[in-house]
């Protein structure tokens, strides 16, 4: 039975439609030995960790710096980074941080507490020479991290002291991001506007070339604190195209593919010398409605797009069993969410009801924007898209796929401007809710993260209240309440939430997942 023709049967007969994928196209020379190669499908956007917010950049960013905390390999949980240890007031307002000595930026200036404190005085002191926000557009976790500071100061050569305002119970998670990278203050005054392009941290591989369009070369850190890495090199091959992916991953070219596409997991199934690793994703995947613009200013409109979409059979269809439907703001995965909601299920004819009640006649158009490449939190890339844009024709809605570069994407989207649907996802960064539904759906992180423009200021209460509260139970019960508030408020087409996947050559080993996709810990990986 020819798999590819029957698949289509069923998306054509869901309403769905793909784009074919072929096998064709140019191979690549094997990698050199010692050389480690990461596919990614899409360029990166800069290498400053604290105005700079994509996964594809992301990637990068952790292999070059370290934050003063990390997570335990394969989980979130908060351990000593560049901190060799620390302490916590019984108030929650205090923390000490001692950091680990003979550690070093690329560049030779040494860490210690005094240089750790520029790089702080960097992202927040507007006098500062060096201030973070005269480099460029920031699209960060600056005030997300560091909102609630009220000082930051060296104690002695080893020693950060931090001082909050109010208690912030994601603290140490957040100080683990790729986010808040270490970066070296000597080389952020050396670039200035230029240090996305020159990156400077203290991991476990130096920044060498950035080819924009092609890839990222780096070199092992000899010296790291943490071992030195066990390959030489490490390239981000940029393969915009799933079938020039696979064929990189079958020839050797490439290792690790960040961006694997699930409509070519049955060919990398069925070869045994690649494997397929997944991990419980802390990933949600959907269509943002900007929620300021008619007729989306209508509740009704934004139910009634969600009762008109079929989860299920796009999961089927696309995503190989790999997702499951949203039935909450939050993944399955993520602590508080709320397992009694149910979301929206298929209901077109009470889509089309919503639809009338809100004066929205059959006919209306309206522009859906894609990204044209897989990402990790929708390996599918623009199908998603499409097969969307299958479910709204038939409850009269005449929606039309656009697809553009991924930083074109997130420029227009992020631009506070844009009018028409798009698409949406997230991978969590810290493994804390607050990370989700406040970056996701708090008006302060219009329209970076709230790429939406949704506003609630009964959920942005409840947002405040939860993020200081060291109660668990507290901060589970202020996160399910905001969870339904924010479901029935629909900003989103909420579609669905996929396992992380990522397929590797066998001759990888030491390579773990993280449930936020970064490449952590990658000093340990090695080739057979």
């Amino acid at each position: 039975m020819n798999r590819e023709l029957t698949r289509r049967s069923v998306l054509l007969g869901s309403g769905l439609a793909i784009s074919g994928i072929g096998l064709a196209g140019p191979a690549r020379a094997a990698a050199p030995p010692g050389t480690l190669v990461i596919g990614i499908a899409a360029d990166p956007t800069g290498f400053d960790p604290e105005a700079v917010l994509n996964n594809t950049s992301g990637f990068v960013m952790a292999t070059i710096y370290d934050s003063l905390m990390k997570y335990r390999p394969g989980t979130t949980d908060p351990i000593p980074g560049l901190a060799q240890s620390y302490t916590v007031s019984p108030d929650g307002l205090t923390y000490t941080f001692t950091l680990r000595p003979g550690v070093s930026f690329h560049d030779g200036t040494p860490l210690n507490a005094k240089t750790y404190i520029a790089g702080i005085d960097r992202l927040l002191n507007k006098a500062n020479p060096n201030y973070i926000y005269n480099t460029g557009p920031v699209e960060g976790y600056i005030d997300f991290t560091y909102g609630s500071l009220a000082s930051y100061t060296a104690k002695d050569d080893k020693t950060v002291v931090f001082v909050l305002k109010t208690p912030s119970a994601p603290f140490l998670t957040s100080l683990a991001m790729v986010w808040n990278g270490v970066v070296s203050p000597a080389a952020a005054a050396k670039y200035g506007k230029e240090f996305r392009q020159h990156p400077v941290g203290t991991g476990p591989f130096i920044f060498r070339e950035w080819r924009p369009r092609d890839a990222i070369l780096l070199d092992a850190n000899p010296a790291y604190w943490n071992g030195k890495p066990k390959v030489e090199k490490l390239v981000f091959q940029e393969y915009p195209d799933p079938s020039a992916g696979l064929l990189a991953l079958k020839s050797g070219d490439m290792h690790i593919w960040a961006d694997t596409n699930t409509e070519l997991l049955p060919a990398i199934h069925a070869d045994h010398e690649l494997a397929v690793l997944t991990q419980p994703g802390l990933a949600v995947s959907g269509v943002g409605m900007p929620c300021d613009t008619a007729p989306f200013t209508d509740v009704r409109v934004r139910q009634a797009f969600n009762y008109a979409v079929d989860k299920q059979a796009i999961d089927r269809a696309l995503y190989q069993g790999l997702a499951a439907p949203m039935t909450s703001p939050l993944p399955a995965s993520e602590w508080s969410f709320d397992p009694t909601l149910k979301g929206y299920p298929y209901d077109p004819e009470k889509a089309k009801s919503l639809l009338s009640a809100a004066g929205v006649k059959p006919g209306f158009a309206v522009e859906l924007l894609a990204y044209n490449s897989g990402r990790g939190y929708n390996p599918v890339g623009p199908d998603l898209a499409v097969a969307v844009q299958g479910f709204l024709q038939k409850i009269g809605i005449n929606a039309t796929v656009r697809k553009i570069e991924f930083g074109a994407y997130l420029s227009t989207i992020r631009s506070a401007k844009y009018k028409g649907m798009f698409l949406v996802g997230w991978t969590g960064d810290n493994g804390d809710p607050d990370n989700f539904l406040n970056a996701l759906f708090g008006s302060t992180n219009i329209p970076i993260t709230d790429t939406a423009r949704y506003r609630n200021p009964a959920v942005d209460a409840i947002f405040v209240k939860a993020l200081q509260s060291n109660d668990h139970e507290t901060r589970v019960r202020l996160y399910q309440q905001a969870q339904s508030i924010i479901l029935d408020d629909a900003p989103w087409i909420f579609i669905n939430s996929v396992l992380q996947v990522r397929a590797v050559s066998e001759q990888v080993k030491g390579y773990q997942l993280n449930p936020t996709q970064m490449f952590f810990d990658m000093e340990k990986v090695s080739l057979s």
